[in-house]
């Protein structure tokens, strides 16, 4: 284990704090989808396995959703991540209206039993990002090649890959979410 590594995975008092507005919920949940390719490198992989750790173990549940069919998502997500840690997933078999319904959203809500106020998304695409916003959640997007120059106005945030400079973890993943509440709730006052 590397010293990057040690303090990348290092919890500290402000990573597990509430919010200091009290209307603002506390993530519960995040919901990735897993449509698009993660990751063109083996790098932007094991990151994106860091993050998904770092929110189960952060007390933040995990779901999937993807289009395609359980028989070849649930390989996938057992090679990526391993068992036990995704508590959700919903394919291309459990729905009846596909993306861009935001029936997807709905039934891994659901499934998970969270309010969507107290859930993010992890988009990819903008048919994905525009789905998860109908839905109502908070949303990251992380872009692809194909991605990368569009408008996701309204995002959480948005980023060029999961190896960035300041990857995603239970900790930035919960400061977005809140912050994503409290400029939406300053655009509505």
């Amino acid at each position: 284990m590397t010293l990057d590594t040690i303090s990348r995975n290092q919890s500290f008092w402000w990573d597990r704090a509430r919010c200091a507005h009290a209307d603002v919920p506390a993530l519960e949940a995040v919901i990735f989808d897993l449509d698009t390719p993660l990751a063109a490198t083996e790098r932007a992989a094991h990151m994106f396995r860091d993050l998904v750790w770092s929110l189960h173990c952060g007390d933040i549940r995990v779901g999937i959703t993807a289009a395609g069919s359980r028989d070849r998502i649930e390989p996938l997500v057992r090679d990526l991540i391993g068992d036990g840690v995704v508590e959700v997933m919903i394919t291309g078999d459990d729905v009846v209206r596909p993306k861009p319904d935001p029936e997807v959203y709905h039934r891994a809500l659901y499934a998970l039993g969270v309010a969507v106020d107290a859930a993010m998304a992890v988009e990819h695409s903008t048919a994905g990002f525009h789905t998860a916003r109908s839905a109502g959640l908070a949303t990251i997007v992380v872009t692809t090649l194909g991605t990368s120059n569009l408008d996701f106005a309204g995002a959480a945030a948005v980023m060029d890959r999961y190896d960035c400079d300041e990857p995603l973890s239970a900790g930035r993943c919960r400061r977005l979410h809140e912050q994503w509440w409290i400029d939406r709730s300053r655009l509505s006052a």
